[in-house]
């Protein structure tokens, strides 16, 4: 097991990179803070247990205040898998020859992980030939949350008819707003139940904000052909 230290600048290594291919900047460790800037400006400070601080000052919008929310999704994601990743011994199975570790494993299902340079890597698999061997590997690259959703459902701990993709999960939240919007006639308690419906999505699926103007944008372009149509037809 690593000792504390270099187990925090394992995680200050693997979070700088996450949040790089994210599209943060983040500058040297600082008094046991990792600081994290976007559009050119302080954002907040990472500590070593995967929290955050920041100034209230510098949320100066709605952008800012999700991006911080983003960061620290981030943060708190990749304490997670480093703190299993710590403690998680090596998998080892015939004509497996990369250093893989075991994070999770039931019902002769695997979840592991790998580090390298460009950042931890997750796979799952299942166990064959009294568990010597493994197949139908499911690579999820560095998609951790990914990773065990996966998991979850190859392993038979979730129905997978009980989950939503991030693009249900988007156009879900499109039609919620649409109906809290438009102010149709419902009751109170309809009305709370979606607004929290709404609030969960949002914690739900990082990249909303990016997946709901792709479908709007969808949208408009299909409606755009639909009316170009229509005027070509009429001449």
């Amino acid at each position: 097991m690593k000792t504390e230290t270099t187990a925090n600048k394992s995680y200050f290594s693997e979070l700088a990179l996450r949040l790089r291919q994210t599209g943060f900047v983040v500058l040297p460790e600082q008094d046991g803070f990792l600081p994290v800037e976007w559009n050119d400006q302080p954002l907040c400070r990472v500590a070593s247990t995967g929290g955050i601080r920041y100034r209230q000052e510098d949320m100066t919008d709605s952008d800012t205040e999700l991006a911080c929310d983003r960061a620290a999704d981030i943060a708190a994601t990749v304490r997670e898998y480093m703190t299993l990743l710590d403690k998680a011994p090596l998998l080892k199975a015939d004509s497996l020859h990369e250093p893989y570790q075991v994070l999770a494993e039931f019902n002769d299902v695997v979840l592991a992980a790998l580090p390298g340079k460009h950042g931890v890597q997750f796979t799952t698999w299942a166990w064959i030939n009294e568990r010597t061997s493994l197949w139908q590997g499911h690579y999820a690259g560095n998609d951790y949350q990914a990773a065990k959703r996966d998991f979850a459902i190859r392993s038979g701990l979730l129905d997978k008819h009980q989950l939503f993709s991030k693009e249900q999960l988007a156009e879900v939240y499109r039609c919620v707003h649409e109906t809290l919007e438009n102010h149709y006639p419902i009751t109170a308690e309809r009305q709370k139940l979606l607004e929290g419906v709404a609030a969960q999505i949002e914690c739900a699926v990082p990249a909303l904000a990016e997946l709901v103007s792709q479908s709007n944008q969808k949208e408009l372009e299909a409606a755009e052909d639909t009316e170009y149509q229509g005027m070509t037809q009429q001449f």
